[in-house]
């Protein structure tokens, strides 16, 4: 599939074959896991990187193969970024679901949780508890038309709940990142943009609680680099990729998903 680069503005190619080494991104010949220990950078994104090579924006793909199940597969980009496409993790969920995924010999991997692990970052934060698996966000902006919203994501019905719901940002901080040279592929065709009280997106929302449904994307996303469902009860309050990846690392840490292979 092809789409404009968010921070680019260029045309990206992306191609997802078979693997059987997890998942695996690739770029001017350089094999990048996905893996906490290959993320170079969260502000704003989740890019991963490795001998020089760097791929930004993995959230929304690594989202929908959550979303799938798919814990192999090889993702090669002809540049630095994963395509935009219309903000959200819809158009890979339903790329991906067209190719076929298929099962593979062995068990399935899964973290268990057995131990509360948290981690914080002033007012923000986000743990893991035991329990059966869920995801209860919450988020708190200034900007009247997102406010305060929460979200319970018991992991049924990915592709209608969760895949749809597009990235956002402010109209202040948009403009911005334009004056800087900055996100020159952005637009209101992949992204929702929000001056105080409007929305600006002529089309409106997709739910009434976007915001954070796409708050739980970006999370499940992040999470997916473990290469393994979490299976517990987490929670989040105004975190951030970073605070996701954070997670990511303390959880793969503490435990190796019971599988039919090495993680990594």
């Amino acid at each position: 599939m092809e789409g404009v680069g968010l921070h680019s503005g260029g045309l990206i190619t992306l191609t997802v074959r078979p693997s059987r080494e997890g998942i695996v991104f690739v770029r001017d010949g350089e094999r990048i896991p996905a893996s906490p220990e290959n993320v170079v950078d969260t502000r704003l994104n989740t890019a991963i990187g490795r001998g020089g090579v760097t791929i930004s924006t993995v959230e929304h793909l690594m989202s929908a193969l959550y979303g799938l199940g798919i814990t192999d597969c090889e993702v090669e980009v002809s540049g630095a970024e994963i395509p935009a496409m219309d903000g959200s993790a819809l158009p890979f969920y339903k790329m991906l679901l067209q190719a076929g995924p298929q099962d593979v010999p062995g068990e399935a991997p899964e973290i268990c949780i057995d131990r509360t692990v948290a981690v914080e970052d002033g007012a923000s934060w986000i743990k893991a508890c035991p329990g059966p698996f869920s995801i209860t966000y919450e988020i708190d902006f200034s900007a009247r038309a997102v406010g305060r919203q929460q979200y319970c994501y018991d992991g049924t019905d990915y592709g209608g709940r969760i895949a749809p719901a597009r990235t956002f940002g402010m109209l202040k901080d948009v403009e911005m990142m334009h004056a800087a040279g900055l996100a020159r592929g952005g637009s209101l065709q992949n992204a929702v943009v929000v001056d105080d009280e409007r929305v600006l997106n002529p089309e409106g929302l997709r739910f009434p609680d976007e915001f954070i449904r796409h708050k739980v994307l970006d999370l499940l996303g992040d999470l997916w680099l473990i290469g393994a469902p979490p299976v517990g009860a987490i929670r989040a309050y105004r975190a951030s990729h970073r605070l996701h990846v954070a997670l990511a690392h303390e959880l793969i840490s503490l435990y190796r998903p019971r599988d039919r292979r090495p993680l990594r």
